[in-house]
């Protein structure tokens, strides 16, 4: 099935409430459109329009993409929920109006002696963080943020269990229902206990979290995946370093049995604050001290100023996000053997084989390690 792929603008969100936690097919060389990212450490904060599909996305607004009915859309929106020391990736996974599932994990700069760097953190990425720091995930360091929470704010329960209440809440509920439930958090106010209308949540941000769910769910950026009308679909997201030492990935997979249903991918780097739009809280607490004249942003958010600075550097012909949504198209209805045999196809080709021979529409040099992330994240899925 064919599935549009849309930037949208990065909505700098701040939802924050009193908090918990501690911190209150034109075709290229492939070589020639690879070359173009890794030279590319230099997003817009303006409306981006791919040519490809004739959709314009402005502030976060979908004004144009049809999804047929039955057919799974995966959602991605990147927002300030809690504070300004960190950003959230939210990913919604639906049906129509139903919510099938839903993934929110944050990034911080924390202390590298008590928690994991996100991919490449030890490589080229990490040359930009704070000095002393590192991007952290809070889902990847459940037990160190949690424990951070207990220390400074007398939590009693995980970050991870607070935010799977949440996820396992909106599954199965229309956006109209989470802003019922919004609406009932904000009634409450800053006295009130979010378990009342969250089972298991104790977030004072609960609201925010929702919040930010509803949002993505609305106006997210779109993958389209395949047609099914079931619910029991399995999901899995992790992060990753599929091309080069600058960048890492989220990668988040639904399964239908054992084939892929749903995927979307996208990449975060370090580029020129001048050019790019920044994931959000960059212009805040977040932003203070990374490289100077840098920003972190999301590269299918950017993608029009990426895939400009693709052509610029290396004379790439096709853009970053139609290039990605050709890799996630051919990973839809596979199963992870048949995404398997593929990067094995890929890997006999070599650095001059032509990407496109065994994943049409794509020209990356790096589709095998893209197609190997989804795999690698499907099999967490099964």
């Amino acid at each position: 099935m064919k599935k549009s792929r849309i930037a949208t603008f990065i909505v700098f969100a701040s939802l924050s409430l009193a908090a918990c936690s501690p911190d209150n097919s034109n075709t290229a060389s492939s070589s020639t459109e690879d070359q173009a990212q890794t030279t590319a450490s230099s997003a817009t904060s303006e409306s981006t329009t791919s040519d490809a599909i004739n959709i314009t996305i402005a502030e976060g607004t979908d004004t144009g993409t049809e999804i047929p009915a039955d057919t799974l859309v995966m959602r991605q929106m990147y927002t300030a929920p809690h504070g300004t020391k960190s950003f959230a990736a939210v990913n919604v996974l639906m049906n129509g109006e139903t919510i099938i599932d839903a993934r929110v994990d944050e990034f911080q700069y924390l202390d590298p002696a008590d928690f994991k760097g996100v991919p490449n953190a030890d490589a080229g990425f990490g040359e930009a963080f704070p000095e002393g720091t590192v991007l952290a995930s809070k889902t990847e360091n459940d037990t160190a943020y949690s424990a951070l929470m207990k220390d400074k704010a007398g939590a009693t329960q995980t970050w991870q269990a607070s935010m799977d209440a949440i996820t396992a809440f909106v599954k199965g509920k229309t956006v109209a229902d989470l802003e019922t439930a919004v609406g009932e958090l904000d009634k409450q106010g800053e006295d009130g206990n979010p378990a009342d209308v969250v089972s298991g949540a104790t977030f004072a941000d609960t609201k925010g979290y929702l919040q930010a769910i509803v949002d993505t769910a609305k106006n997210g950026m779109v993958a389209v995946g395949a047609k099914t009308d079931a619910t029991d679909l399995k999901q899995a997201q992790s992060l990753g370093a599929p091309h080069g030492d600058k960048s890492f990935a989220i990668t988040t997979v639904a399964m239908d049995g054992d084939k892929v249903a749903a995927v979307f991918v996208d990449e975060f780097q370090y580029v020129d604050a001048a050019a790019f739009g920044g994931v959000p809280n960059s212009d805040t607490d977040f932003g203070q001290g990374v490289a100077a004249g840098q920003v972190l942003a999301s590269k299918v958010a950017n993608n029009e100023a990426y895939s400009a600075l693709m052509k610029d550097k290396a004379g790439a012909t096709q853009e970053y996000a139609v290039n990605m949504q050709a890799v996630e198209d051919f990973a839809i209805g596979k199963t992870v053997a048949e995404i398997e045999v593929a990067v094995g196809e890929l890997d006999k080709q070599g650095e001059d084989g032509n990407p496109a021979d065994v994943v049409s529409g794509a020209t990356f040099a790096d589709t095998k390690g893209y197609l190997q992330v989804i795999a690698d994240t499907a099999k967490k899925a099964e």
